[in-house]
């Protein structure tokens, strides 16, 4: 493969990709937060807080194990 092809191949991706991003600057972040909005919206989500603990967690000495 020749430099000539290198750089043909660089300037017609340049010629695609520059004016394809500058067209979807302006669709692509309000289709983005539809998106994220859709597939990983909380509304499955119940807001029940943390688990805490009060004290010491009991032991049983049946399921212990021994050395």
């Amino acid at each position: 493969m020749y430099i000539g092809d290198i750089a043909g191949i660089f300037l017609l991706c340049a010629v695609i990709m520059l004016p394809l991003g500058y067209f979807l600057r302006a669709w692509l972040p309000p289709t983005r937060q539809w998106l994220r909005h859709l597939l990983f919206s909380p509304r499955y989500l119940k807001s029940e807080g943390i688990w805490q603990r009060k004290g010491p967690t009991p032991s049983d000495s049946e399921h212990d194990q021994k050395d």
